[in-house]
């Protein structure tokens, strides 16, 4: 009894240490959310995110976005949406179709960037809505 006397204060700060550790770990080893569960921050067209990207790009970088447009180029498994757009299809979908080419699509992604020397968005974990 007089050991726990002695060291009751070395014994909870070890608990707490412990506690805090294992829930550290939990957070940062938790499955990452899908891009279906993710609220997009912005819901439009194309054309017109472009103009907000081109106010501020810096603002857009890794957020959700919904945009409709028309698929110009197929680059492999991925696309390119009106001239400017880089889509980089989510792993495991559906490969996108040769005659598919020129439709109007609506994607769910996340920005990784603006290439201003290409001039290109670029959209990762891309997935088709319709």
């Amino acid at each position: 009894m007089n050991f726990l006397k002695k060291n009751k204060w070395i014994i909870l700060i070890l608990i707490l240490l412990i506690g805090g550790l294992v829930a550290s770990i939990k957070y940062l080893y938790r499955a990452p959310k899908q891009i279906e569960e993710i609220e997009a921050a912005y819901k439009g067209t194309s054309i017109n995110f472009i103009t907000l990207l081109q106010e501020d790009s810096l603002k857009w970088n890794n957020v959700s976005i919904e945009i409709s447009g028309t698929v110009t180029e197929l680059v492999g498994n991925n696309f390119v949406m009106d001239n400017f757009i880089f889509c980089q299809l989510k792993e495991n979908s559906e490969p996108f179709l040769s005659n598919q080419l020129n439709t109007s699509i609506t994607i769910k992604g996340i920005v990784i960037g603006y290439d201003e020397l290409l001039n290109e968005l670029k959209i990762n974990q891309c997935i088709i809505l319709n």
